[in-house]
């Protein structure tokens, strides 16, 4: 819920809208998928591997072809906005 419509209610400049992926040089997959596992600042890893360990979700963790999945969903789904 944290990235609801592509915003971001923890920090809002940081949205899934391709001109903030732009801006911040991850409008690609294959950087989407290294936040999507590793995480990125306030933002938890969900890699199976993901560490450190407070940087990672405490909840369930993904695996490689899911974080895969959802980076190009991301990707997909801010191409069309």
């Amino acid at each position: 819920a944290c990235h609801a419509a592509g915003g971001n209610v923890v920090n809002p400049a940081k949205t899934l809208q391709k001109a903030s992926l732009q801006r911040d040089n991850v409008f690609d997959v294959d950087a989407l998928y290294n936040i999507v596992y590793n995480g990125q600042r306030q933002m938890p890893g969900f890699g199976e591997t993901c560490a450190p360990r407070g940087q990672c979700t405490f909840g369930p963790r993904l695996p490689d072809e899911e974080v895969r999945a959802v980076a190009e969903y991301v990707q997909a789904q801010a191409e069309a906005s």
